[in-house]
């Protein structure tokens, strides 16, 4: 008989804790996040160089692969199924890099090259430890990248360099 009333006794004050909690947050004013601060990049390129490579790539490649910019790593690569918190550690590695440019053939819209365009930031410490760890990373998936200067942009040397990854 102790039991049972203690039982109940435990459920009733469950279930009052439970309504407390559920009455407090439904008191709570909800905060909208402030959107006046965002505005509109004037440009997807973060760059003029990457924008003339770019219409370098689509004139010497468009017509073989789609070529699409700015893409997040994470689109290209993830990490193996295992625990949830395991992945979401993983992914937030790559979540915030971006690829200048990836070509995809056009029939599956698989991924066959990232290219990386290298300009003077490259020589920051920081950017070279994150091209390092890209690069080791798109060797392990299996994913060719190839690395462009932007003092370099001559279109035969492009074409010959890119048809070299291509092919391997």
């Amino acid at each position: 008989m102790f039991k049972t009333i203690l039982s109940l006794v435990i459920i009733i004050i469950l279930v009052e804790v439970v309504k407390s909690i559920i009455e407090n947050f439904s008191k709570r004013p909800a905060t909208k996040p402030d959107l006046s601060v965002y505005e509109k990049k004037p440009y997807l390129f973060d760059t003029t160089s990457e924008f003339n490579l770019y219409k370098v790539l689509l004139e010497l490649f468009g017509d073989r692969y789609f070529i699409f910019p700015q893409v997040n790593y994470s689109h290209l690569i993830q990490p193996r199924k295992t625990t949830w918190e395991e992945e979401r550690k993983y992914r937030s590695r790559i979540d915030r890099k971006s690829a200048d440019f990836v070509f995809c053939d056009k029939e599956r819209v698989i991924p066959q090259l990232i290219i990386e365009l290298d300009g003077s930031v490259h020589n920051f410490k920081s950017k070279q430890v994150r091209d390092e760890f890209i690069d080791e990373l798109t060797k392990i998936v299996n994913l060719p990248i190839l690395h462009l200067k932007t003092d370099n942009i001559d279109r035969e040397v492009i074409r010959k360099e890119i048809d070299q990854k291509l092919v391997h």
